[in-house]
């Protein structure tokens, strides 16, 4: 009897094991990927929750080849359905699921046909917040000894890969797992930062460019697969998010970047082929070109995941080509640089391939790249020794020369003159190609920069949709350098709660400082200023700038547990939502006030409640000047506990009124050389005659007051330095 219970039982696991969707954990199985034995249902556009998939019949999901499968890559909500049996002594079970770099993995248990939320994880939330603090998506189970349990899980990527390892181990099982895998970790990482300190003082011994393009290279390649294997997201950006989700882009673009560097170095393509160095310097645009891609929301930063994989194939057997070419050209290129591109590219292109899906398993792909570049580095390290070897044989040979000539007779001394004033034309030459190259770096920095000015201005609002939005207006903009930390917004909205209101929406934005880091600046606060447009909390200024506010203080990681590294940026704005149906302007303001400026005869135009102080009328006409004042504190630097909200103001306003909202450059800018006996020379314009001229010329139509101010301010300047980014915006109310 005892045999046939033993015989039924088993045969009962064989027949549970077989059916998709259940996994059978055993002491023998255990730590193994059961990717091929799940049920896996793609939600495309994010349409379903936990409850609507445990609904679905079983033939609505599939079923993957691979005991680890690639999904590739997506920004698709991924379900995963099935059921653990464990057949193990052991209670006490994990669950390892997907790669460290995936935004978000949630476990749901099912019980009573209902699915509950037990745990969260991803890069997209706060490493302290996971159930285990662990760089991977872990999450620990408990089932009993020979029993069921019915589990869901929910995946989501921003555009990268998810590979679908799902393990389940015993609790034990899983720590002598990760032991073994830190081991090999510091193995690799330990190899990578010998690399570059060995080198780094080589490169102080030698000051050779290819020694400092070599360890730049070997520490993005080190930081790359840092992020991969989650490090980055532990010990570098623990709060998740923005951060977290770009720096593995930016370090594979990075690693893409100073591998042509030193390989152009160190083949010294410049010299030998200046058609090769036409094609390196179009390879390092388009590298720099997807970095600054994956910093757009949307597809632009969903597709630089697939983009910057196939750039980084291409480069490498760019590496090999021209290997090739200057061998073919007769040049002696060290055969250890050969083979080391040669295995890199083997790993690169196993590793890209199981990124795209085509290599089939991704337990077969995964760890290939980190084991070809480590594999890379130590060869290369051989190549870069022989270098050094051959610059200390030549450095030697040379000082042979100098001694044999300092002891040559004295009737050779004509001839070692000649040689020095040869070697001194020959100094000279190097000095010249020196100033050259340096010549064609401010170049192409250059030409970086008024790049990003395409960038920059692609996000500003065009002539058309402003003038369809605001209707009569202007917008004197003039940045001090090439890119702005100043930038307008214009956009129509909709309130979200029941009023369903419609607005005009304009803002002048000032950016802590100008140039390239307001630039950056700039695009942070626009692209939070257009998620506002579309959150439900938002129907208010004021409840924009709270969550401008809020988005700008996390993305700068201006928190409490990051005092030290806090970026102490922010951005004074002012912020305006015109109803036309109604005639009310409604303000909201970080330290920039807005003016109203209002034609009319009457003692106090703006009614009896305004402070006298915050009106003023024209000495010559009817025109008078009503400054609503913002709020004294900025967008950001400073904690997030220390936030404070904005206050939401609502001005009456009247057909022909002149809106005005601008930043300080116009006020702040000094000159005034040509007022009489220099009155003004080296001031400020300031506010007080700011106001002013701008009563003086708001009867005017929108077009012509800009040129007034374009002329005033040209005038006011003169021949003095513009000291700041210059933003003006005037928005006639409509009849």
């Amino acid at each position: 009897m005892p045999k046939l219970v033993s015989v039924l039982f088993v045969w009962l696991t064989l027949a549970v094991s077989a059916q998709e969707g259940t996994i059978v954990v055993t002491p023998d199985n255990a730590g193994n990927s059961f990717g091929n034995q799940v049920l896996i249902f793609e939600d495309v556009h994010h349409e379903f929750q936990a409850n609507d998939v445990l609904n679905f019949p079983d033939d609505s999901f599939d079923v993957k080849e691979f005991e680890m499968p690639n999904l590739d890559f997506t920004t698709s909500r991924w379900w995963l359905k099935f059921s653990i049996v464990n057949q193990t002594l052991n209670p006490n079970l994990m669950i390892e699921v997907a790669r460290p770099v995936t935004n978000k993995a949630f476990l749901y248990e099912v019980k009573q046909d209902s699915a509950q939320l037990l745990y969260q994880s991803g890069d997209d939330y706060p490493f302290d917040k996971k159930i285990i603090p662990h760089r991977k998506n872990i999450f620990p189970i408990y089932i009993n000894e020979g029993q069921a349990q019915e589990y869901l899980i929910e995946l989501e990527s921003d555009g990268e890969v998810i590979n679908l390892p799902l393990r389940v181990y015993e609790k034990t099982g899983f720590f002598e797992s990760d032991y073994r895998h830190q081991f090999s970790f510091g193995f690799y990482y330990g190899i990578m930062l010998l690399v570059v300190f060995i080198y780094f003082f080589f490169f102080i011994l030698l000051r050779d460019k290819s020694f400092l393009y070599y360890i730049i290279y070997v520490f993005f390649q080190a930081a790359m697969q840092f992020s991969l294997d989650g490090y980055a997201y532990q010990f570098l950006f623990p709060s998740g998010g923005y951060f977290t989700n770009h720096i593995l882009i930016f370090n594979v673009a990075g690693a893409i970047v100073f591998l042509l560097f030193y390989v152009s170095a160190f083949l010294k393509i410049k010299e030998r082929s200046p058609g090769l160095l036409r094609v390196y310097k179009v390879a390092l645009v388009l590298a720099l070109l997807i970095c600054v891609m994956s910093f757009i929301p949307g597809k632009a930063y969903e597709i630089s995941f697939p983009l910057i994989n196939g750039v980084s194939l291409l480069m490498s057997i760019l590496a090999i080509i021209s290997v090739y070419l200057m061998r073919r050209k007769g040049e002696k290129i060290c055969n250890y640089f050969t083979m080391a591109f040669a295995v890199l590219i083997l790993g690169a292109i196993l590793f890209i391939l199981g990124n795209f899906n085509i290599a089939g398993n991704a337990d077969f792909s995964q760890d290939t790249l980190k084991i070809a570049s480590a594999l890379e580095v130590i060869i290369l390290s051989l190549s870069m020794s022989n270098k050094y070897r051959d610059l200390q044989k030549e450095k030697e040979d040379a000082q042979a020369i100098a001694l044999q000539s300092l002891e040559e007779k004295n009737a050779l001394m004509d001839q070692i003159n000649i040689r020095l004033e040869k070697q001194m034309k020959e100094r000279t030459a190097e000095i010249e190609h020196q100033k050259q190259e340096l010549a064609e770096i401010n170049a192409e920095i250059l030409s970086s920069i008024k790049y990003a000015k395409r960038i920059q201005t692609a996000i500003l609002p065009a002539p058309e949709q402003a003038e369809k939005i605001l209707g009569e207006h202007f917008v004197f903009y003039m940045p001090k350098d090439v890119v702005s930390g100043d930038f307008y917004f214009i956009e129509q909205a909709n309130t979200t709660d029941s009023s369903q209101k419609n607005f005009s929406i304009f803002a002048a934005v000032d950016c802590t400082g100008h140039g390239v880091p307001g630039a950056f600046m700039s695009i942070v606060g626009n692209n939070y200023l257009v998620q506002g447009l579309t959150e439900p909390t938002v129907n208010s200024p004021a409840d924009a700038l709270n969550f401008l506010n809020k988005g700008v203080v996390k993305a700068l990681r201006q928190d409490a547990s990051n005092k030290s590294n806090a970026v102490r940026d922010g951005m004074d704005i002012a912020l305006c939502a015109l109803e036309n149906s109604t005639k009310t302007l409604h303000y909201a303001g970080a330290k920039n006030p807005v003016y109203v400026v209002r034609n009319n005869s009457e003692t106090n135009p703006f009614g009896e409640n305004i402070p006298e102080k915050n009106l003023l009328k024209s000495e010559t006409s009817d025109i008078w000047l009503y400054e609503v004042k913002a709020d004294k504190h900025p967008i950001g630097a400073f904690m997030d506990e220390d936030l404070q909200p904005f206050t939401n103001k609502e001005i009456p306003v009247q057909s022909g009124d002149m809106i005005y909202v601008f930043t300080d450059g116009f006020a702040d800018q000094f000159g005034g050389s040509h007022l009489p006996d220099g009155q003004g020379k080296g001031k400020k314009y300031t506010y007080k005659r700011f106001k002013q001229f701008l009563m003086a010329v708001s009867h005017l139509p929108a077009q012509e007051q800009f040129k007034k101010l374009e002329t005033e301010f040209a005038r006011w300047k003169g021949d003095t330095e513009q000291i700041d980014d210059v933003l003006v915006i005037g928005v006639r109310v409509c009849g």
